[in-house]
C-alpha cells in the first residue's frame, strides 16, 4: 500500500519539476498511487475470502 503510494508521489513530484507545475502533477499522481494502493487492497481481501470460502466448504462447513 505504501510503495503504490509512494511511486504516485514520486512520479508526480518529478514530473512537476520537469514542466514546472507544482504541485498538480504531484497531487494528482498521488492521488492515482492511493487509488491504487486501495485497489491491491480490495483485491487481496476478496482473494483471501473466497479462499476461506473454499477452505470451509472443503471441511464439511466446519471450523477449528
Amino acid at each position: 500500500m505504501v510503495a503504490s503510494t509512494m511511486i504516485g508521489l514520486a512520479m508526480g513530484w518529478w514530473l512537476d519539476k520537469k514542466f514546472d507545475t507544482n504541485p498538480w502533477f504531484t497531487l494528482i499522481f498521488l492521488g492515482l498511487g492511493i487509488v491504487s494502493a486501495f485497489r491491491n487492497v480490495y483485491i487481496l481481501t476478496e482473494r483471501e475470502l473466497r479462499r476461506q470460502k473454499e477452505d470451509n466448504q472443503g471441511d464439511g462447513g466446519k471450523s477449528g
